[in-house]
């Protein structure tokens, strides 16, 4: 059974980072077209900005629910070198559930926001319903809560099984 979650869990790390490679590179295609329009021709693509904006916020959710899951994130930890390993162990943990909690809790606020443009029924080009690409939010913030609890999970695990004095809390997959 564990394999089975593993198996989806890599699975899906790897279609997230695909995903992220091809938009970055279909963001950097649109950018680089629009400076050269805009310098040879003397007009631009009249979405493209728009368009690129929104990958901007699609690369930065792609990526920190890559760097969520490996734990590779922005972390300010100075303050817990200073403690034993087992008071790290609690304090990492502990700071991992509340940065879930906080994380779904953004999920449920950018959903209902999703919700509301939606209803809205505001386009962003060419009758493309600006709720589609917002989506990504509700979304993001959901699997970053999602892999804050399995990390919590798996130091729990881990520390039970191999004890506390060499384990390191916090460290990802």
């Amino acid at each position: 059974m564990i394999r089975f979650f593993q198996f989806i869990d890599r699975a899906f790390a790897k279609i997230v980072e695909v995903l992220l490679m091809v938009i970055i590179l279909a963001m950097v295609f649109l950018v680089a077209s629009q400076v050269l329009f805009r310098n040879v021709f003397s007009s631009g693509i009249t979405w493209g900005d728009i368009i690129s904006r929104h990958m901007v916020l699609w690369v930065a959710f792609l990526g920190a629910m890559l760097a969520t899951r490996s734990r590779e994130h922005i972390a300010i930890d100075a303050i817990t070198r200073l403690f034993h390993r087992r008071t790290r162990n609690f304090i990492r943990i502990g700071l991992d559930v509340l940065a879930s909690a906080v994380s779904f809790l953004l999920a449920r606020a950018s959903y209902f926001f999703v919700l509301s443009e939606r209803e809205a029924g505001t386009t962003l080009v060419s009758d493309i319903p600006t709720w589609i690409v917002q989506v990504i939010i509700p979304f993001g913030f959901a699997m970053i809560s999602l892999e804050y609890a399995i990390g919590v999970g798996l130091d729990i695990w881990r520390i039970v099984k191999n004890g506390d004095s060499s384990y390191v809390a916090g460290k990802g997959r």
